[in-house]
């Protein structure tokens, strides 16, 4: 079974939500969350008292991010007893 395209996942997404709704689409944290807003990578509008964040620009947004440099772990030679 094939997995479904990013277009047709971001098809499925509403145009806006919640920073909850970020948070648990992404993995993002609040504080990231924003900061980013802060900085005005992400958008957002006010209906209320609710932040909803523009949800398919923050996806262009967080692809655009650099991948990620992860180094193995250097092995550890065992203690001699």
């Amino acid at each position: 079974m094939k997995s479904p395209s990013n277009a047709a996942v971001v098809d499925t997404l509403p145009i806006f939500g919640t920073i909850e709704k970020w948070c648990s689409l992404t993995g993002m944290g609040r504080r990231a969350t924003y900061d980013a807003l802060g900085h005005g990578h992400l958008i957002a509008v006010k209906v209320g008292t609710r932040t909803l964040i523009n949800i398919a620009k923050g996806l262009v947004w967080l692809e655009a991010q650099p991948t990620a440099q992860i180094r193995p772990q250097r092995r550890r030679e065992p203690a001699n007893s």
